[in-house]
């Protein structure tokens, strides 16, 4: 069959089945089967140069397409192979899935490399359709490079003997013999041509030199030429056709070029044998190198090496190491290559350390072996006689780690037994949690042999499933174990059970010997007073408002936690204090002006009210019932009285003035004065100084808001129990009417309910009354414990008295003004400084 024939065989395959196996790989949707027309042509075309020819007739003759092998993919899954093409059209029981289809036929195998190897290739997707005949045609072309090497007739004159040998990218040799005319086939990649050759006059010297060093490319044809001329001594190397990027060869033949030594490679450490070595150890020699001499000085080194390992990492396949980019050398580097003498200053000596490189080759069955090449050429383009090659076959490490199914709650010590053949500080060790991962380091290793155990301090208790990573190399081994569950469950029976500095916990079962608590607090360790009682807990000296985490553990000899309970995370109450405690706040509001009735003067008062906030304020916590007793512009008569029943102590509507006793605030700038008032219109006054008053009030200072139609509303939200509540005060009393400071601590329910908790009264008796400032303690008992609180009220009251006395006080405005500034007084109680106060 001639090469320059496009040899074509056409098949036809007729009524193939076509079924589904399941619906889930359909590809169309479609049933049911159809035809298929099998074309398969080898196409001998091939690239030489930027030309696309068929041959030059002395090429081999193009393989017989029947015996190409045949194969159908669907997606990545095979679905059917074939030893030959015959074979194929033969099976006629093959059966096919409708949908997508891939069919590949080849003849031969890339990797073998040689004479008379040509390797073809080709493929073609198709689709199978219900009721349709699908038409497949299938191109195979070369699909590896071939190469042949040529001598002009000028060569052969000039030579005696001469011969050429071609290095692969596989670190296959092939030798082109000096009557070889044949193509050599080889994998794409790299190639490297040495010649060698002995002059027949001059020098008698066999010398062997660089010619050639490219990249080959797949359905390429190169023709390497060598000529020489006589006159000058040089030979000339180059491609018989343009060839991209590939510039000829000049190499100086002269006498005097050719009686420089040829540059040798001397092993130090390794010989032709492979080295054994386990992945991650050393090599049992100290140095592992290869020295350079080249006496015509060095012009390149190149280094070619097999090993997945490395080359997966970014170590090139093939470098010259005398001219290597900086980027390439640095990657080298980390994988543990030192060089001496290749720098820009090389001259004629080298060393190639492939020491620390050797701990970086890794083991995988069926690809254990790696090898480095090294070749050397002079600056006369003289190459070493022959390639130095480093062998070294990677062992298994066995490297694999092991630890028991489950772990105790809360532990933080963890064993793994690890087997290494090796150094196990040298393994990185991670502790996964979900997506993230913590470096840990083993606290002690205990060795024997291969085996290895290790015993991780976790940073944290373990709660969940545990994953520890082990990473020595790139090799990476990963142990899981699910966690028990824990041995004690810590609640809290109430919500209550939590204060401000105090704590009941639950317990479900009782605590057995050898087990303690912990108690942290933003990650800190706190140390509360606990006392247990069965299966209850009592803790005091907690701080307040903090989030509290608590569990009990048990530690071993060497105080790490080996079990622990669940966490029960609490939250202490505030130490909250009132807002405007100090009574420093206050503002007063203009309401009206009395100034005639019937033609006659009423006094000209302006009348005022005082409220116990900024003005402003959105939700302020005190009230009053000031809008009570200074009331609306229209609500008068003659004798009208209007005075404030709580304001501050020294302000122009004080009480205490008008009484005789201090105006001067107990701290600060301000103290609140509640006072008993006579008010109203329809007052009478047959005296300036005895007032008969419709109305009579008793001055209020409490939380919550007031309105004069719905009256008092107490209480305001409020999260903490305190267990007293302090203040200062004066007191002015008449009648022996009493005076009162009252607290409460309650629960609300969204329906309106409402739960006292606490509450405390302190009574101020007319005994109690002194001019002189002096604390008042108000004790809060507890009788409901369970629930939460939610809200407080709090209280001072002038007089507890159902209809309070007043006393008259004159003023300068007499019988025609209505005796307008003429007081009607009675209990007055000034405070300052509440403070609420919660025990330990």
């Amino acid at each position: 069959m001639s090469n320059r024939q496009l040899v074509k065989l056409a098949f036809c395959i007729c009524l193939l089945s076509l079924f589904f196996s399941c619906s889930s790989e359909r590809d169309e949707g479609s049933e049911g089967s159809g035809t298929l027309h099998v074309q398969v042509n080898a196409n001998p075309e091939v690239v030489v140069g930027t030309n696309t020819r068929v041959g030059d007739g002395t090429e081999q003759g193009v393989p017989d397409v029947n015996d190409f092998s045949f194969s159908i993919f669907k997606g990545e899954t095979l679905r059917g192979k074939w030893a030959t093409l015959a074979d194929f059209f033969a099976d006629d029981e093959l059966t096919l899935r409708s949908g997508n289809y891939t069919a590949v036929a080849s003849y031969s195998d890339v990797e073998n490399e040689g004479f008379e190897l040509p390797y073809f290739e080709g493929n073609q997707s198709f689709t199978i359709s219900k009721g349709k005949t699908t038409n497949v045609k299938v191109t195979c072309y070369l699909a590896n490079a071939k190469l042949k090497i040529t001598y002009t007739d000028a060569f052969k004159e000039f030579f005696s003997s001469y011969s050429s040998e071609v290095t692969s990218s596989l670190n296959n040799i092939v030798k082109f013999e000096q009557s070889e005319e044949r193509y050599g086939y080889f994998k794409p990649g790299e190639l490297q041509v040495r010649t060698t050759f002995r002059k027949k006059q001059g020098s008698s010297q066999e010398v062997t030199v660089q010619a050639k060093t490219f990249l080959a490319e797949a359905r390429h044809a190169y023709i390497l030429t060598l000529d020489v001329d006589a006159g000058s001594s040089m030979v000339n190397i180059s491609f018989s056709d343009d060839i991209p990027n590939q510039e000829p060869i000049t190499i100086d033949v002269s006498d005097e070029a050719l009686s420089a030594p040829a540059p040798y490679l001397k092993a130090n450490g390794f010989g032709t044998e492979a080295l054994s070595v386990v992945e991650g150890k050393s090599a049992e020699s100290s140095q592992i190198y290869a020295y350079l001499n080249a006496a015509g000085g060095i012009a390149h080194c190149n280094l070619t090496t097999h090993s997945n390992t490395l080359i997966e990492q970014g170590w090139p396949e093939s470098v010259d190491l005398a001219n290597v980019p900086a980027d390439i050398l640095e990657k080298m580097q980390e994988l543990g290559l030192k060089i001496v003498g290749l720098s820009d200053k090389k001259d004629k000596i080298a060393m190639i350390d492939f020491t620390d490189v050797i701990p970086f080759l890794e083991y995988k069955e069926g690809d254990a072996e790696h090898l480095f090449t090294l070749n050397a050429v002079d600056i006369f383009s003289k190459t070493n006689e022959e390639p130095l090659t480093l062998k070294v076959n990677s062992l298994d490490n066995k490297f694999a780690i092991t630890t028991g199914p489950t772990i105790a709650y809360g532990t933080t010590k963890v064993n793994v037994n690890m087997t290494l053949d090796g150094d196990p500080l040298k393994v990185n060790y991670w502790l996964k949690i979900g997506d993230s991962k913590q470096a840990i380091t083993p606290k002690k290793i205990n060795s024997d042999k291969e085996q290895h155990q290790l015993t991780f301090v976790l940073p944290e208790s373990q709660t969940s499933v545990m994953q520890i990573e082990a990473n020595y190399l790139r090799r990476m081994k990963s142990v899981e174990s699910t966690v028990e569950a824990p041995l004690y469950t810590l609640s809290l029976a109430y919500p209550g059970d939590v204060w401000t500095k105090k704590a009941t916990v639950q317990v479900d079962k009782s605590i057995e010997d050898g087990w303690e608590f912990l108690c942290f607090n933003d990650g800190k360790e706190i140390n509360p007073v606990y006392s247990v009682d069965n299966t209850s807990v009592s803790m005091t000296g907690l701080p307040a408002g903090e989030k509290i985490d608590l569990r009990i553990v048990k530690k071993d000899l060497e105080g790490d936690i080996v079990a622990a309970s669940d966490e029960l995370e609490i939250n202490t109450e505030s130490e909250l204090q009132l807002p405007n405690s100090n009574f420093e706040q206050w503002y007063e509001k203009f309401v009206w002006k009395s100034d005639k009735i019937s033609g006659i003067s009423n006094g000209n008062q302006e009348i005022y009210t005082a409220y116990p906030y900024l003005e402003g304020e959105n939700e302020p916590w005190w009230a009053t019932r000031n809008d009570l007793s200074t009331a609306e512009s229209d609500d008068q008569s003659y004798f009208y009285r209007y005075h404030l029943s709580t304001t501050y102590v020294n302000s122009n509507h004080s009480a205490s003035s008008k009484i005789g006793i201090s105006n001067k605030p107990c701290n600060g700038e301000y103290s609140a004065e509640i006072a008993v008032v006579g008010w109203g219109a329809g007052s009478t006054c047959s005296k300036k100084n005895s007032p008969n008053c419709r109305k009579k009030t008793s001055g209020c200072l409490f939380i919550g808001q007031y309105d004069k139609q719905s009256g008092e509303q107490y209480g305001h939200i409020f999260s903490s129990r305190p267990t007293q509540m302090s203040f200062i005060y004066r007191f002015h009393s008449i009648n022996g009417e009493s005076a009162s400071a009252v607290v409460k601590i309650e629960h609300r329910e969204d329906d309106g309910s409402i739960v006292v908790l606490g509450e405390g009264m302190l009574e101020l008796t007319s005994s109690m009354a002194t001019p002189v400032d002096t604390q008042g303690i108000v004790g809060i008992e507890y009788k409901n414990i369970q629930l939460s609180p939610t809200h407080i009220s709090v209280e001072f009251l002038a007089s507890t008295a159902s209809t309070p006395s007043v006393n008259g006080y004159s003023g300068s405005l007499g019988l025609f003004a209505g005796y307008g500034d003429t007081r009607a007084i009675g209990n007055v109680l000034v405070i300052d400084d509440l403070v609420l106060e919660y025990a330990n």
